[in-house]
């Protein structure tokens, strides 16, 4: 049987369904969970047994608590899928650093330090897939940690594609859309709608379906890339709509 590290897994939205996802596949699932999703991850490890499924909490700002992780796993699995974030709205007049700090921590050092300390356990083969966002294309607002994180990861992943290759490890990143979930009735959701070509917000599930893709063999020789799930959000100009929309009424 399969294996795959996959940190967030008892996050709701694309996280957990990642997890069911690689799960239904057959795939053993070694999962971490933030604190602040505790209730979720004992609803997970009720449902499915312990051959299936485990879980640990991890503080991903913490290299100890990430390292008491990595000890706890074992060789021979088959990947790893980074699906957890940090995200907290800036105030640019009023920079608050920490924000700024535990971003970096959470978004991008994270991942780079779990791929690196655990890349002697991976099998040959292996696929290493960390979710990302398209507002890494995109200059923010009040987001600027985040957005330039993920923004950051995507040429980091290139870099662990160059040096991980010669293992047969591939690295991938995953830049999704707007996701569906508990916030769908806000008027941001409602706007990227608007704006997304499908005209719809995508799917956890959607999210899960490109992972399974990258993870499997059928994605054997993609790797240092980003792989757009998005709906094709990023090739809609706002500005261009409009002026199309204003002149067709």
């Amino acid at each position: 049987m399969k294996s795959v590290i996959i940190i967030g897994a008892a996050k709701p939205g694309y996280s957990e369904a990642i997890t069911r996802r690689m799960i239904n596949d057959g795939i053993f699932v070694i999962g971490t969970f933030d604190r602040e999703y505790s209730d979720n991850a004992k609803v997970l490890l009720n449902e499915f047994q312990s051959d299936k499924l485990t879980l640990q909490e991890v503080d991903l700002s913490s290299k100890d608590s990430m390292n008491n992780f990595i000890k706890s796993v074992s060789s021979n699995f088959d990947g790893l899928v980074f699906a957890q974030f940090f995200f907290d709205m800036e105030n640019p007049d009023k920079f608050d650093h920490s924000i700024w700090d535990k971003s970096l921590a959470i978004n991008l050092t994270a991942p780079n330090y779990l791929i690196h300390e655990l890349k002697d356990k991976m099998n040959i083969d292996s696929s290493n897939i960390i979710i990302t966002s398209t507002e890494a294309y995109r200059g923010s607002y009040g987001a600027s940690a985040y957005s330039a994180t993920k923004a950051a990861i995507h040429n980091l992943v290139k870099s662990l594609a160059n040096t991980l290759g010669k293992r047969k490890i591939r690295v991938n990143a995953l830049p999704s859309g707007w996701i569906g979930g508990e916030m769908d009735t806000d008027e941001i959701f409602n706007k990227s709608r608007e704006l997304t070509p499908l005209g719809r917000l995508g799917g956890g599930n959607e999210v899960a379906n490109v992972v399974a893709f990258l993870f499997s063999n059928e994605s054997s020789f993609i790797n240092g890339t980003t792989l757009i799930t998005d709906g094709g959000y990023l090739c809609s100009d706002p500005l261009s709509k409009y002026e199309f929309d204003d002149l067709n009424k």
